[in-house]
C-alpha cells in the first residue's frame, strides 16, 4: 500500500473518529473517506475502526501504527518544504471566487495580498473554465462549494452556509445560478417544496434588483449546520499537486480567515 493520501485519511479519522468530520477536514466527500477506509482495511488486513455510540473507535492495531505514520508523514512533509519563500518574489497571483464571496470578500483579499507583495493580482468570478485553469496552473486558488471533484483538485473545507427565503414572498422565485454547482439542483425546495423558479440569473447584483417584486434564497454562514434545512459547504480549491507549494500555503493562510468572516452583502444597498 503506497497511497499517502490514504494514510492522511487514516490519521484524520484517528483524530475525528467520524467519516463526516474527516471529509470536511480533508475537503473530500464522505463517500470518498468511506471508500478509502474500506481499501485500507483490505490492504492492512485489519478493521482499523469499529462503530460505537461515540463514533469510530480505533482498534489496537490502529493505535499502534498511528504514531509511526504521523512521524513518517511529518518527515516527508518537511523534506518537501522549499528552502525559502517570499511573497515579494511572486510574478502574479490569480484567484477565482464564486460571486457572493467575490463581492463580500474581494476587496479585503486584495488589500491583504497587496500589504505583502506588489505582484499583479487577478481576481475573477468562478466560471465554467475555472477548474481547468486550476489544473493548468493558470489559477492559483479558488473559492467554491465543496463537491465531488477529481482527485487532481484539492479542496479545503472552510465553513458551512445555509439560506432563508428573502424578498417579496408573493412574487416569482429568482434562481441565482452558480456555475458548476446548482444548475441541475434546486436547494430552495428544501425551504419551500411548492416554490418554482421562473426567473434564472447568474449575476448577484441583478438578482438583488429584482427583490422588490421577487424572492430568492439569501445565503449566510451557520454555526449549527446540523440544524439547517439547507447545508452548503464552502472550500478553498487548488491543484492537488500544488497543495504543499509555498505560494499556495501562503495564500490559503492569508485568505481563509477572511472567508471565515464572510457576511452577505446588504441586499437593500445593492438594489438601490
Amino acid at each position: 500500500m503506497n497511497d499517502l493520501n490514504a494514510l492522511r485519511v487514516f490519521l484524520t479519522l484517528m483524530q475525528t473518529q467520524s467519516t463526516l468530520k474527516a471529509a470536511k477536514s480533508l475537503g473530500r466527500s464522505q463517500s470518498y473517506i468511506s471508500k478509502t477506509l474500506g481499501q485500507l482495511r483490505v490492504d492492512l488486513d485489519d478493521p482499523l475502526f469499529v462503530r460505537s455510540s461515540n463514533g469510530l473507535t480505533p482498534t489496537s492495531y490502529a493505535l499502534s501504527i498511528q504514531p509511526k505514520l504521523e512521524k513518517a508523514l511529518s518527515e516527508i512533509s518537511d523534506a518537501l518544504k522549499p528552502a525559502e519563500f517570499s511573497p515579494n518574489n511572486l510574478d502574479k497571483i490569480t484567484l477565482h471566487l464564486v460571486e457572493p464571496y467575490l463581492i463580500s470578500c474581494g476587496k479585503e483579499i486584495i488589500d491583504a495580498i497587496r500589504a505583502a507583495t506588489s505582484a499583479p493580482i487577478e481576481l475573477r468570478q468562478w466560471s465554467k473554465v475555472s477548474e481547468s485553469l486550476l489544473l493548468t496552473e493558470q489559477v492559483d486558488l479558488a473559492v467554491h462549494a465543496l463537491t465531488d471533484k477529481p482527485q487532481s483538485i484539492y479542496q479545503k473545507y472552510v465553513h458551512t452556509g445555509t439560506g432563508v427565503l428573502y424578498g417579496n414572498l408573493d412574487g416569482e422565485y429568482v434562481k441565482y445560478v452558480i456555475p458548476d454547482f446548482n444548475e441541475h439542483i434546486d436547494l430552495y425546495k428544501m425551504l419551500n417544496s411548492d416554490a418554482q423558479a421562473t426567473i434564472f440569473v447568474d449575476n448577484h447584483t441583478l438578482m438583488t434588483q429584482l427583490l422588490d417584486n421577487c424572492y430568492t434564497v439569501r445565503y449566510y454562514i451557520t454555526e449549527q449546520p446540523e440544524k439547517a434545512q439547507v447545508q452548503l459547504d464552502m472550500a478553498l480549491l487548488t491543484k492537488a499537486s500544488r497543495r504543499n507549494e509555498a505560494k499556495i500555503q501562503w495564500l490559503m493562510a492569508l485568505i481563509e480567515p477572511i472567508l471565515k468572516r464572510y457576511t452577505p452583502a446588504p441586499y437593500s444597498k445593492l438594489s438601490n
